[in-house]
């Protein structure tokens, strides 16, 4: 099958089984370095990629869907500009994920981050997200090496920090 979507902002067109999982398109079609997640089942959390801007479980993304998705991988991601606002936070906090869910629950925080600089009908978009969803988010990724005030912690000087850069641009 042949598909076209966007790996780390670059056109790719791919030609996949349209069930193979986008975790191993990332290991094998693309050869994304940084990327070894092996899971199928989604238990771990560790193979989380944004699509669309949400995070998911690449292990449970069958290629298919990924017509015209734009997918951004941690290794990408840590080439955007955004990627300083969480690495302020995690000095900030004096905590970060371990170095097994670090690329996933930085994707985690990215894809809120994204959620609240996008207003839904009825709110503005300096809208701040709740404990508990933060941490429900938080949870597609298994790891407990962070507990939860650690993760609201985490989030809340990122989001500071998008505040400010959002500001600064306007």
């Amino acid at each position: 099958m042949k598909i076209e979507c966007f790996i780390d902002g670059k056109r790719t067109l791919l030609m996949v089984n349209s069930n193979k999982p986008l975790n191993l398109i990332l290991m094998e079609d693309v050869e994304s370095s940084q990327f070894n997640a092996r899971c199928r089942d989604g238990n771990c959390g560790n193979c989380v990629v944004l699509m669309n801007d949400e995070a998911v479980l690449s292990c449970l993304i069958p290629a298919f869907r990924l017509r015209d998705a734009h997918i951004t991988t941690f290794e990408g991601y840590k080439k955007t500009r955004f990627w300083h606002d969480l690495e302020r936070a995690y000095e900030d906090a004096k905590s970060q994920p371990c170095p097994l869910c670090f690329p996933s629950k930085t994707l985690i925080f990215e894809s809120l981050l994204r959620t609240i600089g996008k207003p839904s009908e009825g709110e503005d978009n300096d809208s701040s997200l709740e404990d508990e969803t933060i941490i429900k988010e938080l949870s597609l990724n298994r790891c407990t090496c962070l507990d939860a005030r650690e993760l609201v912690e985490i989030f809340n000087s990122a989001a500071n920090y998008r505040r400010r850069r959002r500001v600064r641009r306007n």
